[in-house]
């Protein structure tokens, strides 16, 4: 039952970003008289199919990373730590487009949001626990005033052409 396929080349393919990839081609030998062939494809002619096997090894690469102790641990945390608040933040607040265009203007828009969520966050917690573990709470948004102060300095540095990637 069923064909051996044999190897008839190599097509070369370019994605949208410009990602060159490099697929085996191969062709079915007779698929006329084979009994699976409705199941198998409808075209006319023989069977061809395509193997990314660069693809394949990256993608059997991350099952291994994340059916390993580490991903599976991750893989818990995720659906709880960020799912939630863009749950809260697209239908609690109703943010569910950014007001600008641009990247420089929705990372701006995206970071005076973040800083707004967690003061609500942090107003939440002193009404809840008083004044209690609040120093990790303001280490966290200084933390992300910082790091989008870096990037726009870092930014406005490479277009002013001080700075080369």
């Amino acid at each position: 039952m069923g064909q051996h396929l044999r190897r008839i080349g190599t097509r070369m393919g370019r994605t949208a970003s410009g990602y060159v990839t490099q697929s085996a081609r191969y062709r079915a030998q007779r698929c006329e008289g084979c009994p699976l062939r409705c199941r198998c494809f409808k075209a006319k002619g023989n069977r061809t199919i395509e193997v990314n096997y660069r693809l394949n090894g990256y993608k059997c690469k991350a099952r291994e990373r994340l059916t390993s102790e580490e991903g599976i641990r991750q893989r818990g945390r995720r659906c709880i730590e960020p799912e939630a608040v863009f749950g809260q933040m697209k239908y609690d607040m109703a943010y569910k487009r950014f007001r600008h265009f641009g990247k420089d203007k929705v990372t701006m828009d995206f970071a005076f949001f973040a800083i707004a969520f967690n003061l609500k966050k942090m107003c939440a917690r002193i009404r809840k626990t008083g004044l209690k573990g609040l120093s990790s709470f303001f280490y966290r948004i200084k933390s992300l005033i910082l790091a989008c102060l870096r990037q726009n300095i870092l930014q406005s540095a490479m277009c002013d052409g001080k700075i080369t990637a």
